[in-house]
């Protein structure tokens, strides 16, 4: 019987090509000495694992992404006849846009802004940017020394350093009193109870540009029933399916829509008419909205300590 049988070379056949000759081995001598394929043991655990290390990677993204929202302070707050709300969204689990909200006493310091660019690197440089803003929130710093500070940091750290734009003001929540600087950043709108808009726009060029940059600082009084917006860059450049931007005159129009008494309301609401206009479509970069509001009815505010 020829089970099983090696086949010896002279089974093969010899060919002639051009003068050269080559021996070719039978197919089935071919296939029977082939080596075998490996399991696929290995490779499945090699998917598992590979699965396994992108399933830790988001882990770990979210769990940063909850420290920076920590460290950007309360969502929402209330000081006096004051109301204060914010919310970011990334569009790439970190976000380069910051908001936040720091207490001292009667003082609340409000910083808005946008790190260049996206996604960690722009979410790590954050938490540097945090730190500097509680170093340099000192009692009778004001926001255009703040800007100043933060500038000449950045540009010391040039080129390693990002550019970064913020809206930086100090709110004294007894008074309605306002003091800001704009360092490169969308103007923030101010409605006014009567239905007048202006445009925050004093202050300097955007932090980490230019060195020894001068900053200007801006004074207001916030009035019983104005609301103050401060956005960014993917608030205004939002696009719809017609690829129409947001912008300038529509976060006006969603304002004067938009009006509640309560500040986290009119945030959520300019959100939604954000997301209306989008038609649900994808975030093509972080973002995010602060309001300031004090409460439409006229009272003499509680005194707060500081």
């Amino acid at each position: 019987m020829n089970e099983g049988r090696v086949l010896p070379k002279s089974e093969g056949k010899l060919r002639t090509n051009g003068g050269h000759q080559s021996y070719s081995m039978p197919q089935s001598s071919m296939v029977a000495s082939m080596p075998p394929l490996p399991s696929s043991v290995p490779l499945a655990d090699e998917r598992d694992s590979l699965l396994q290390e992108k399933l830790d990677l988001h882990l770990q993204l979210f769990e940063a992404a909850q420290i920076q929202r920590k460290l950007s302070g309360p969502r929402e707050l209330r000081r006096g006849c004051l109301q204060f709300a914010s919310e970011v969204f990334a569009a790439r689990f970190l976000a380069g846009d910051f908001t936040s909200f720091l207490q001292s006493g009667s003082k609340v310091l409000v910083a808005h802004g946008d790190i260049a660019g996206k996604g960690v690197a722009a979410g790590m440089w954050f938490t540097n940017l945090a730190g500097l803003l509680q170093s340099y929130d000192r009692p009778h710093s004001d926001p255009a020394r703040i800007a100043s500070e933060i500038n000449r940091h950045l540009c010391y750290l040039r080129p390693v350093a990002p550019f970064a734009t913020a809206f930086l003001a100090r709110v004294d929540c007894n008074l309605g009193e306002l003091t800001y600087c704009n360092a490169g950043h969308f103007p923030p709108i101010l409605l006014r109870a009567d239905g007048r808009t202006e445009l925050l726009e004093r202050g300097g060029p955007l932090l980490g540009a230019i060195e020894g940059a001068k900053f200007e600082l801006g004074k207001l009084i916030l009035e019983p029933g104005d609301t103050l917006v401060a956005y960014s860059d993917g608030v205004l450049e939002c696009r719809n399916t017609a690829d129409e931007e947001f912008g300038l005159d529509r976060i006006v129009a969603a304002l004067r829509g938009a009006k509640s008494p309560f500040a986290q309301a009119t945030l959520m609401m300019l959100l939604a008419t954000l997301q209306d206009f989008a038609n649900g479509g994808p975030l093509c970069d972080d973002v995010s909205l602060t309001v300031i509001q004090r409460d439409a009815t006229r009272r003499h505010p509680t005194a707060l300590a500081g």
